[in-house]
């Protein structure tokens, strides 16, 4: 399945010049609150007080636009969250990735709203011997608006996403649900 959404990915990057005026590429990382849950019990509950917990989140986009004319791009994502338990002790990291297409619209040349869904897996560590580290397979989706501070072709993007998995683990076969919302920044390549 992985390696269909891949070359389904590659062959929508390179049909697009056609029909849009260059590339667009976005990069950066994001900080915030996540929530991870097993089989619907929240992590973080179980765990209890005492314990450091941290969310940042990753990715990348490529993609082709504007296209028609229309302020549209559209972009193949690779995408992650981590979301880190630490009692100074032990910890617990719970990642999750998101690879697919997505779409950005800018309504205004200031704001910016995108969207991506598609394959997700995890890679889970853990320094405890507990065997929930890798999924059969998922989906995953995000959602952002965010603010473009730049000039020409150059953007600083700022601004708030929600992201969301759910995989099967591999060999627990325990349901996992991550979510994150975040305040991320991205430096922008894009033609307007």
């Amino acid at each position: 399945m992985k390696k269909i959404c891949i070359l389904i990915l590659i062959l929508s990057v390179i049909s697009l010049p056609a029909f849009s005026q260059g590339l667009y590429f976005d990069v950066g990382f994001g900080l915030g609150s996540a929530t991870t849950e097993i089989d619907g019990d929240d992590v973080g509950d179980s765990l209890g007080s005492g314990v450091d917990e941290v969310a940042i989140d990753m990715g990348l986009k490529v993609g082709y636009g504007p296209i028609a004319g229309m302020p549209l791009y559209i972009a193949g994502t690779l995408e992650g969250i981590g979301h880190r338990f630490d009692d100074g002790t032990n910890y617990i990291q719970f990642n999750s990735y998101l690879l697919g297409p997505g779409i950005i619209v800018y309504p205004t040349p200031l704001i910016q709203i995108a969207g991506s869904v598609g394959y997700s897996w995890v890679s889970n560590q853990s320094d405890l011997p507990i065997s929930f580290y890798d999924s059969e397979s998922g989906y995953a989706g995000d959602i952002s608006v965010a603010l473009d501070f730049g000039q020409r072709n150059h953007g600083f993007l700022v601004g708030l996403k929600y992201f969301t998995s759910t995989n099967t683990l591999e060999t627990s076969k325990a349901e996992q649900k991550s979510s994150m919302l975040s305040i991320f920044v991205k430096y922008a390549f894009r033609h307007k």
